[in-house]
């Protein structure tokens, strides 16, 4: 008898045990379910909208400064990131006079007080991936390689000059005030790029137009007879 009360003890605290686990388990189940449903997240879109490279010319003394900012696009055309390089004399200005007549030490060391000055002419040209990539090694060589400025020799205009080349921009010669050596490189290259058709007018086709002319030709020798 006590033998049998214990078995069933055991299987009521059992089934106690089971139907408390259960009711645990369905009441975790309805609760994950009220939550509501994760929201998959959403690849960020791509801003980038290409490269580009600016070239200008500050206002600062009698013939100004040129320096070039570059960077990324958003995909809205304006400048994500920028950067800013340049050349110039080391030191104050006694040190630029003197660099008017022999080598002075130069620095590529980009100092912020250039944004300060006034922009008298800024030109911009958009870069692909291929241009961007030969700018950056341009920089990198044209910074690797300071070793001196000259107001003649080698000047902003020069390391401006270098830094267009790279990207595939024809250069106007260097001995320049850096106020007309910007208009200068924007006007030549924009005078040699072919002009863009006009998409409300489709171009008319040679071949079309040659069989006319020599539709026209044969009705005039017809008539001539």
């Amino acid at each position: 008898m006590e033998r049998a009360v214990a078995i069933a003890t055991t299987m009521l605290a059992v089934g106690l045990m089971l139907t408390s686990a259960s009711a645990q388990t369905s009441n975790t189940e309805q609760a994950a379910a009220s939550l509501p449903a994760e929201k998959p997240v959403k690849p960020a879109a791509k801003s980038s909208g290409g490269y580009f490279i600016e070239f200008r010319a500050a206002r600062i003394g009698i013939y100004g400064h040129s320096y070039v900012a570059y960077g990324r696009l958003d995909r809205f055309g304006n400048p994500d990131s920028t950067t800013y390089a340049d050349r110039h004399p080391m030191g104050n200005y006694a040190i630029m006079a003197l660099g008017h007549f022999v080598p002075v030490p130069a620095n590529t060391e980009w100092d912020p007080e250039v944004l300060d000055l006034p922009i008298a002419h800024k030109y911009r040209v958009k870069l692909n991936d291929s241009q961007y990539n030969n700018l950056l090694a341009a920089v990198k060589r044209a910074n690797a390689n300071t070793s001196y400025w000259n107001a003649v020799t080698n000047n902003c205009n020069h390391y401006v000059g270098q830094l267009a080349e790279a990207v595939g921009l024809r250069v106007p010669g260097a001995f320049h005030m850096s106020m007309g050596f910007i208009p200068d490189l924007q006007e030549m290259n924009e005078a040699a790029a072919p002009p863009m058709a006009d998409p409300t007018r489709p171009a008319k086709s040679p071949k079309k137009k040659s069989a006319i002319a020599a539709t026209l030709a044969t009705e005039t020798n017809a008539l001539g007879r």
